[in-house]
């Protein structure tokens, strides 16, 4: 009787063994699968990095100053610098000092036709603008119902944009608000536009940061790398990216003709791309820039962007 139970449990425990080893099996060619149907779906260029940079930080606050504008630039370039993994966050004095040149038109907004030339000329997928918009001081009562206390309350409003490099558009314009408790005395400084509490501006921008970063590195990383050429001399064509995007010497590129501009309401021009007029491979890679070959001549003048090849 006794050995009949160790056989019988013997031959569960291999039983279960089975199952478990199934089981296994059927995961990880469920998870094959999904990888082989997403990279189908990507390609190598979904893995391609984006550039970013950013506008100069806006304040209209009227609190803080640059020190404001300085913690908010840090914040937002760390915070989205975690979030996304495909983006390389372009900044440097130089850089700041050319975006910064960016005219605006008659209506306030941005040259986006400026800005795009701009972007192409430094291999950037995207340019974004951070505005400090308001800072609200405000009575509120807070608590449990029936429990309720006098609190007072900073509310920061921020605001960000996101320019397409490809088209010259607004692909992003954002507010987001979020508050934090304070002293009294805090709070009179604050209305009255007085004592700087980077304790409290941070808190505040710790609150309100995260949410516009990820929905920003949402809308980067569901678009396509795009690169752009900056000249072109006896059929080899000098483009504003390298291996720092990932690119591969012989990695194949499709080029595609730059439509014509069509003009806003407000006087922005927007870009629009024409269908595919050619491709080119890559022959020397460096840093930042490649040269690429033209399998067939192509008019510089007509190129609009190119893409990798799948």
């Amino acid at each position: 009787m006794r050995r009949e139970k160790e056989r019988k449990m013997k031959r569960n425990k291999g039983i279960y063994v089975l199952v478990c080893c199934f089981v296994v099996s059927l995961l990880m060619i469920g998870c094959a699968t999904t990888k082989k149907i997403t990279a189908d779906i990507t390609g190598r260029g979904g893995g391609l990095k984006k550039k970013i940079a950013y506008l100069p930080t806006v304040n209209r606050t009227g609190y803080g100053g640059e020190d404001f504008k300085e913690s908010a630039r840090t914040q937002f370039n760390d915070t989205l610098s975690s979030f996304c993994d495909d983006v390389i966050i372009v900044d440097s004095e130089k850089i700041r000092g050319l975006l910064e040149e960016i005219p605006r038109l008659p209506s306030g907004q941005l040259d986006t036709l400026v800005l795009a030339k701009l972007g192409r000329a430094l291999g950037l997928n995207t340019v974004l603008e951070e505005n400090l918009f308001q800072l609200e001081c405000m009575d509120e009562k807070r608590g449990i119902y029936g429990f309720r206390n006098d609190c007072k309350v900073v509310q920061l409003c921020l605001r960000v944009r996101a320019y397409d490099v490809e088209t010259a558009a607004v692909m992003l314009d954002e507010i987001v608000k979020n508050d934090v408790v304070v002293s009294e005395k805090e709070w009179l400084d604050i209305k009255d536009r007085r004592e700087y509490h980077k304790d409290i501006a941070n808190r505040l921008l710790s609150k309100t940061t995260p949410e516009t970063c990820e929905r920003v590195c949402d809308l980067v990383s569901e678009k396509p790398w795009k690169g752009y050429f900056t000249s072109v001399h006896e059929n080899t064509y000098t483009l504003s990216a390298g291996s720092d995007v990932g690119l591969k010497v012989g990695d194949l590129l499709e080029v595609f003709e730059a439509g014509e501009p069509i003009k806003g309401r407000g006087g922005e021009i927007y870009l629009v791309s024409g269908p595919k007029i050619g491709e080119v491979h890559i022959k020397k890679l460096f840093n930042d820039r490649a040269e690429a070959f033209g399998v067939l001549p192509i008019e510089f003048d007509r190129i609009s962007h190119v893409k990798l090849k799948e």
